[in-house]
C-alpha cells in the first residue's frame, strides 16, 4: 500500500490544558493529509465541483493511541482505499516524526453525490478515471 506524508507541526492553540493535542484536531490534520492526495490526481474538493459531484463525509473513525504536545513534529500519513460502491475511503496514521510513534490511526469515508444532492451508485467518465488512478496508486506495493 503507498501512502502519502504530510508533514506539520503542533501549534501552541491545538493543545488543552494538559498539554496534550486536543482531539479535534486530529480531523484537521487528516484533512490535510486528504488534500496532499487528492491535490496529486485533480480531485481537490473544487475540481469535483467543476464536474458535477460533492462528496460529503458520513464517517469517521479516529482511534487515538499516543498524546501529541506543542511544537511536536508530526507526520500524517494517507492513504485510499478499493470502494465497493461509489464513494472515497481514506486511511491515515498520525506519527511523531522524531520516531514515528503512531499517536493515532483514522479513516473516513465519502459519499459521492450530484451537485443537485442525488446519491451516485456507479462511477462513470472524469470521475471514475481519476478515483480509479488514485486507487490505482495508493494500491501499489
Amino acid at each position: 500500500m503507498q501512502w502519502v506524508e504530510t508533514e506539520e507541526t503542533v501549534r501552541f492553540n491545538e493543545v488543552d490544558e494538559w498539554g496534550m493535542a486536543w482531539y479535534g484536531h486530529y480531523m484537521a490534520w487528516f484533512e490535510a493529509g486528504r488534500i496532499s492526495l487528492l491535490r496529486r490526481f485533480d480531485l481537490l474538493p473544487r475540481q469535483i465541483v467543476d464536474l458535477g459531484y460533492v462528496a460529503p463525509v458520513v464517517s469517521l473513525k479516529c482511534d487515538f493511541k499516543n498524546p501529541a504536545a506543542s511544537g511536536d513534529r508530526i507526520i500524517i500519513r494517507t492513504t485510499a482505499v478499493k470502494p465497493e460502491i461509489a464513494a472515497l475511503i481514506f486511511k491515515f496514521e498520525i506519527l511523531l516524526k522524531e520516531n514515528r510513534t503512531l499517536l493515532a490511526r483514522g479513516e473516513t469515508t465519502q459519499v459521492l453525490l450530484t451537485t443537485n444532492r442525488k446519491m451516485i451508485y456507479r462511477l462513470s467518465g472524469e470521475l471514475e478515471r481519476r478515483i480509479n488512478n488514485l486507487v490505482d496508486y495508493c494500491l501499489q506495493d
